[in-house]
């Protein structure tokens, strides 16, 4: 795990800064719209220092990985910006196992957990919002996060609550994002604060720093365009206080 990162990130939000790295893209390589090299193009334009390419993965994913993985170490030889290999996967289920292959998690600089259906859920889940009530929504989500800071392949807890902010529309109550950031901390995991899913960045931010918590900073970028997107919000809101 590249704890000395998250540290960095740490360190620089407590005093106000805003930490040079994007630590949630995605390519051409599954969802994203952009190669590996035009991301890096992206990052170095505007300063950044690390990347993490969390590429979606699943089990059965095959060997495109190793590919996926050359063409970033291929592109940190001739960038400033250092590209970082490894996947979001999502919660399979209660224990927290993840829905990781042993080749991808062997191969992986960081391995992010992320909540993106619930157990059984199968097809297009998005417009399945009716056989849910809030507050079953909240606990199943809970429930499977901290499952996952159980888990010791788990790097980082990927955009929290990220289903029942995005596909529910429902904000959870502000101690239960801050519960998760204290089993975080406990387990030494990272939390991620995403900007494409977190309305309050910089109370999640407070919480983390509040209770040592390791923290991710991510855009959840899926276009050249979005690589940075969390770090111009935060030099705006830092910008505000000086």
């Amino acid at each position: 795990m590249q704890t000395n990162l998250f540290e960095n990130i740490f360190d620089d939000l407590s005093k106000n800064i805003t930490p040079p790295l994007d630590m949630h893209v995605h390519t051409n390589w599954t969802d994203g719209k952009n190669s590996v090299s035009e991301i890096f193009k992206a990052a170095d334009k505007i300063n950044l220092s690390h990347i993490f390419f969390s590429e979606h993965s699943r089990q059965e994913s095959g060997d495109w990985f190793l590919d996926f993985k050359k063409e970033v170490t291929d592109n940190n030889k001739k960038n400033k910006c250092i590209g970082i290999v490894g996947t979001e996967v999502k919660v399979l289920n209660y224990n927290g196992d993840l829905d990781l292959s042993k080749l991808i998690l062997k191969n992986s600089e960081l391995v992010m957990a992320s909540v993106h259906r619930f157990p059984g859920e199968k097809g297009n889940i998005l417009n399945n919002t009716k056989n849910y009530d809030k507050d079953e929504v909240i606990k199943i989500e809970y429930n499977l996060s901290m499952a996952a800071l159980e888990n010791p392949q788990t790097n980082i807890l990927g955009h929290p609550f990220g289903m029942s902010l995005k596909r529910f529309k429902i904000i959870p109550p502000i101690k239960l994002f801050e519960q998760l950031i204290k089993k975080s901390a406990i387990e030494k995991k990272a939390f991620e604060i995403n900007i494409s899913y977190h309305p309050n960045i910089v109370e999640l931010i407070q919480i983390c720093l509040k209770n040592n918590c390791l923290i991710s900073i991510g855009s959840n970028a899926h276009t050249d365009k979005e690589v940075g997107k969390i770090n111009l919000f935060l030099k705006k809101e830092y910008e505000k206080k000086n």
